[in-house]
């Protein structure tokens, strides 16, 4: 990069400490970086290599000075009011620019932010109006619409100060717009998008807490735990929203950062940033996925795209199965006297960057009590679960120490390392896998397909149903990971070897094979006729067995891999109705069992994975043909399996994806048995 902008011209609008850092990283490429402000003093002159102090809410100043200056791409810092300045500047430049006048209008102001949101079925906080103030209920947030920092918004908890915080927003509102939003007692929830080149992707989800006081400051951050425990609620019902309202509104790069409230299944919006987290999102991201947001938006300002090699793959939500954490500790108020353990947490493994912004004889005064001016220190971190991050914090907490000038305690409550929940099945990530499912166009084969595109693997699902195919991959297409439709008729050994030849063309490797694809034919065995037989025998033994065969070859190419062999309790006993499906399942066990003793020097696993009495598509047929509805169908299990229900497939795919994952790393030739008690 540095080859390609080095001398460039940089203009960066704003100069507080967030935006300082943009300015060094785009030094460190050889640019040339003007910056300007209002403040003669603001930290990021300091460091520019040429500063003005104009009020980068002047754009006709603005314009004269980097025509003058001849500049060659225009940023903003980290500071919500100058991305409509910032907007107008680069279009009458003609440079590049992340943001739009419809972004710009939908993402600067909370109202409108708001406003927009609701085409979407995205839902903001409940308000309630400023006509009738008599039905609001207490506490209740007052916030201006369009400022930022936190300036203007109040907690009030009593009726004779509400007209008061009122007025106190108005006067931080560019357009005296106040919200008066309800006070959420509940999880809060970070969301984060880096949109490149026209696509937006979710770069990380993270579940933030706050020390909430009996005053009237807005509650701080205590900290974000990375990934949220509310990834996969998210991922299946808010992200499609947030891609279509960002692509909508013309964004093409950038970055957005929003707030919300979880609560019973709800996504309660509160607050946009069009621009860089400001509690630095951008760092836990260089540290675990490899990519930074800072110098992505210094290549856009100076060449038009954000787009950097291999960015999908770099990207995930799920922290490429790592837990992350952004730690913030809070002083009271007086002056330090001594600070202990500041080194140690600085020099941890698990550590990948530290902001700590008060040194042994600093003080701490009033005004800075309630607003973020009274962080100590700020530790970003990743570990690989969290398990492993909650003891680190822990650990850390018991460190750290900073006391006053009389020996007093300065530190405030931190973040309870107990809050933090296990979550193992979160790392249960298939990023970078490539998985092939054999029917994966229904029933469980399609839900498997789904939840591993969603966990981040590149899917490709065979089957003869396109039209089938084609909704999955569209409700596919916004995951992390992706499902592609190779149609494939198992009854033909070459078209298998299609099927893998395609896999190996597009993606050189496979690290998964699901054998879901089946049929069960109901005969017994003095009444089955050799044209049943050798259906069943083609698909659910023949095309298992060459399945197989071709996935091992590509798996030893690849370094190894899991093989999930869909099986049955008919394969150890059968109905009196399905005895040649009971005789292929069987083999299938005994196919299951070879590979996994004789593969398993090629680092490939296989197991078979006993699907219990399960209401599939080809199940609810064959029924239906004998006269017996599906409440009788489930009714009639009932009474069969000890835990007292079928197993649906929601039961099944989350034993799938264990399979596949690196948490089964160990398991192999095992029968995995899930059907509610009916084989004991």
């Amino acid at each position: 990069m540095k080859s390609n902008y080095e001398n460039k011209k940089l203009l960066v609008l704003g100069a507080n400490p967030e935006t300082a850092n943009i300015v060094k990283v785009a030094q460190s490429f050889g640019v040339y970086v003007i910056v300007t402000d209002y403040n003669p003093d603001a930290p990021a002159k300091k460091i520019a290599d040429k500063s003005y102090n104009l009020d980068a809410m002047d754009v006709d100043s603005l314009y004269k000075m980097a025509v003058e200056e001849k500049v060659d791409g225009v940023l903003v810092g980290v500071a919500d009011p100058l991305i409509a300045p910032y907007q107008k500047l680069c279009e009458r430049l003609n440079l590049p620019c992340y943001a739009t006048k419809e972004s710009v209008y939908a993402f600067t102001n909370k109202r409108h932010f708001k406003e927009v949101c609701v085409k979407y079925g995205i839902e903001g906080v409940p308000e309630y109006s400023l006509d009738q103030l008599g039905d609001v209920k207490l506490p209740v947030i007052v916030k201006p619409a369009d400022s930022n920092s936190g300036k203007g918004i109040t907690l009030c908890r009593t009726r004779e100060e509400l007209e008061e915080d009122i007025e106190r927003a108005k006067k931080e509102s560019k357009t005296s717009t106040v919200l008066l939003e309800r006070y959420m007692e509940t999880s809060d929830v970070s969301i984060y998008y880096t949109i490149v080149d026209g696509k937006p992707y979710l770069s990380s989800l993270s579940d933030r807490y706050t020390l909430r006081g009996d005053t009237k400051s807005t509650p701080i951050c205590l900290g974000d735990i990375f990934p949220s425990k509310y990834y996969e609620e998210f991922i299946n019902n808010e992200h499609p929203k947030y891609v279509k309202m960002i692509q909508d509104l013309g964004v093409k790069n950038g970055v957005l950062y929003v707030s919300a409230f979880y609560e019973n299944g709800h996504f309660y919006v509160y607050d946009p940033g069009f621009r860089l987290q400001g509690g630095g999102f951008h760092l836990v991201l260089k540290a675990v996925n490899g990519f930074d947001q800072r110098e992505m938006l210094v290549k856009l300002a100076l060449s038009g795209s954000m787009q950097i090699e291999n960015f999908k793959s770099l990207n995930d939500p799920l922290m490429h199965g790592n837990a992350a954490a952004v730690i913030w500790f809070l002083l009271k108020e007086g002056t330090i006297k001594n600070i202990e353990g500041l080194e140690y947490i600085k020099n941890h493994s698990d550590v990948s960057y530290v902001i700590d912004r008060f040194a042994e004889g600093d003080e701490i005064t009033s005004d800075m009590v309630g607003t973020e001016r009274q962080v100590f220190l700020r530790v970003f971190m990743k570990s690989p679960n969290r398990k492993v991050l909650r003891s680190v914090i822990q650990d850390f907490q018991n460190r750290l120490k900073v006391t006053g000038l009389g020996g007093e305690n300065l530190l405030l409550p931190a973040l309870n390392p107990d809050f933090i929940e296990d979550g193992e099945d979160m790392n249960l990530s298939l990023r970078n896998k490539v998985v092939v499912i054999s029917g994966g166009t229904k029933g469980v084969g399609r839900q498997a397909a789904l939840k591993a595109a969603m966990l981040g693997a590149d899917v490709v699902i065979s089957g003869r149903d396109r039209e089938s195919a084609r909704l999955i991959e569209e409700e596919a297409k916004d995951y992390p990971g992706s499902v592609i439709f190779k149609k494939t008729d198992l009854h033909s050994v070459k078209e298998i070897e299609n099927l893998f030849n395609f896999v190996n063309d597009k993606f050189g490797r496979l690290d998964g094979f699901v054998n879901y694809a089946g049929v069960t034919p109901a005969a017994a065995l003095v009444d089955c006729s050799e044209d049943l037989f050798d259906e069943v025998f083609s698909i659910d033994i023949k095309a298992a067995f060459f399945c197989c065969q071709n996935a091992i070859k590509l798996m030893q190419k690849s370094g190894g891999g899991s093989i999930v062999l869909v099986g049955s309790t008919h394969h150890r006993r059968g109905n009196k109705d399905r005895t040649a499906y009971a005789c292929a399942k069987g083999a299938l066990f005994t196919l299951s069992n070879h590979i996994a003793r004789h593969y398993a020097v090629d680092k490939i696993r296989c197991n078979y994975l006993v699907m219990g009495w399960t209401p599939t598509d080809g199940e609810l047929a064959l029924r239906k043909s004998q006269g017996i509805t599906e409440t009788e169908l489930r009714e009639e299990a009932a009474k069969a399996i000890p835990l007292g229900r079928m197993t649906e497939a929601d039961d099944i795919v989350p034993g799938m994806i264990y399979l596949l994952s690196d948490y089964s790393y160990m398991l192999t030739g095992a029968e995995f048995t899930l059907n509610g008690g009916e084989l004991i």
